[in-house]
């Protein structure tokens, strides 16, 4: 598959681990947006869109927070009903776009030690999951949202994309950068304090795991974990929360890691799992960071390679493209199969793994050209 190197390819092509769908959803397996172009599968690492504007050059900006209540919300069962109203919930107009940020941050985090996760999860072999194949044939699905942010800018937040899987009361899986949980601390609290989320290690700045090595990769893992139970920590010790800190806590560290780019080896795969975490890949790729990409597509895409146990990897920082309006039409049409909606965490303990030696988005190997492409891929 060849590179496209026309004016405006990199822009269109969005960012982070996001996949351009390949006709692996059709039988052709020609990448989604091939109208456009031949496209590499994982979105580039890119710079920020024409319209973005930059940081100023001293200290980064940060999005603004979105202040809790003083205390709890009367009748709340969780801690999100605790500290936050339907109104802080909701998406907020131009909260989806992304800044670029100059200088580059490439500061490292005040809090880097974190915690081992305890070890919950099923045993972690130095694989990468593909799905699952539950024991009881159950119709299992989990939908995963990447939140990334490499070094030079800030992503965004699809609200619109979190309020409909709130609406429908659908279980998913946020994996979330470190910088970007840094950049968005009160969303990524909110997003912990809700029962039906789980959050996933996505690396620091979003760095190539395939390319890094040594302390320099560690700390991608390391560095993610701390932040995450920083703002754990920041949540439980709010006012609202003081009530149900103690029975509706959410996970002390993150359970899963998913790489980005899609791209791991031995080392990568065996730091991870040093680290407690089971490295999850997915094996359904809806291509949203694809500037063509349509509702439409990704719902025929995800509905003609579904079965039971399968992982969908989708984007929630802003990058993806019409992902909200597919999750409208996409969550019915799955609830009337007989699908129930699950997050990582849960699929793993409802079934088998199915596991791979190696990372790749829909065939081994496919991704190997990356490592010249993006290098590290930190920015």
């Amino acid at each position: 598959m060849t590179i496209d190197t026309r004016p405006g390819f990199w822009q269109a092509l969005g960012f982070c681990i996001g996949l351009l769908a390949m006709a692996g959803a059709m039988s052709s397996e020609t990448a989604v947006g091939a109208d456009e172009g031949s496209y590499p599968l994982i979105a580039a690492t890119v710079p920020p869109d024409p319209g973005a504007t930059a940081a100023p050059a001293t200290q980064p900006t940060r999005q603004p927070d979105l202040a809790p209540a003083p205390v709890p919300r009367p009748g709340a069962t969780n801690l999100l009903e605790a500290c936050w109203g339907p109104q802080d919930l909701r998406g907020r107009p131009g909260e989806r776009k992304s800044r670029g940020l100059r200088p580059p941050d490439h500061r490292p985090p005040e809090y880097q030690d974190p915690e081992t996760p305890p070890g919950a999860m099923p045993p972690v072999p130095a694989r990468s999951l593909r799905s699952v194949t539950p024991t009881k044939g159950e119709k299992l699905i989990a939908l995963t949202f990447d939140l990334c942010e490499q070094a030079d800018e800030i992503t965004g937040y699809d609200g619109e994309l979190v309020d409909t899987l709130r609406a429908h009361g659908v279980n998913a899986t946020f994996y979330a950068g470190g910088k970007w949980m840094q950049s968005h601390p009160e969303r990524t609290m909110q997003l912990m304090a809700d029962p039906r989320f789980e959050l996933g290690n996505h690396a620091w700045t979003h760095g190539n795991l395939r390319v890094l090595q040594g302390a320099e990769m560690e700390n991608q893992i390391r560095w993610t974990q701390a932040e995450y139970e920083r703002l754990r920590d920041q949540l439980l010790a709010l006012p609202c929360a003081a009530p149900l800190a103690a029975s509706k806590a959410p996970p002390r560290s993150p359970r899963t890691f998913r790489f980005p780019y899609g791209t791991c080896n031995k080392e990568s795969l065996d730091a991870v799992v040093a680290a407690g975490l089971y490295p999850v890949q997915w094996n359904i790729v809806t291509g949203d960071p694809a500037k063509g990409q349509t509702a439409a597509r990704i719902v025929n895409t995800v509905m003609s390679q579904l079965k039971p146990g399968s992982i969908v990897v989708a984007h929630g920082n802003g990058r993806g493209w019409h992902t909200a309006e597919a999750l409208k039409t996409l969550i019915p049409a799955l609830l009337k199969q007989g699908y129930r909606f699950v997050t990582v965490s849960e699929l793993l303990q409802a079934g088998n793994p199915v596991t791979a030696e190696q990372c790749y988005e829909v065939r081994e190997g496919d991704n190997l050209r990356y490592d010249k492409l993006f290098g590290k891929g930190t920015q």
